[in-house]
């Protein structure tokens, strides 16, 4: 069987192992098909499904799920290639952004109480 195909079915076979052993919000990281780790958060919804975000930082993409545990559904909600998003500096960010605080914490300035 290809890589390709198998690297799906490694992950889904993980997500599984984290679902059998979750209670409340986790995180985690689990070794990959290839052998790094993917990184698993897993929290519980409102309404019951869980919410689980994978990350794969070797590849630098991430995926959302909805896992619903009454009928065994797992549904793709997003995935990304998170490459270019952890190269912004600030993005939708709230004041003080990052760009005021390191001008804040410069070195001669006086901090703000």
């Amino acid at each position: 069987m290809p890589y390709r195909t198998l690297l799906p079915l490694a992950a889904v076979g993980l997500l599984a192992a984290v679902l059998s052993t979750a209670g409340s919000a986790a995180q985690r990281p689990l070794p990959a098909a290839n052998g790094d780790a993917l990184w698993i958060s897993d929290s519980p919804l409102e309404d019951g499904r869980r919410l689980l975000i994978v990350v794969d930082p070797a590849t630098r993409h991430a995926a959302v799920y909805h896992v619903d545990p009454q009928g065994g559904s797992l549904t793709l909600k997003s995935a990304r290639d998170i490459s270019s998003d952890l190269l912004l500096d600030e993005f939708n960010v709230q004041e003080p952004t990052p760009a005021a605080l390191r001008k804040m914490l410069q070195p001669g300035r006086e901090t703000v109480r």
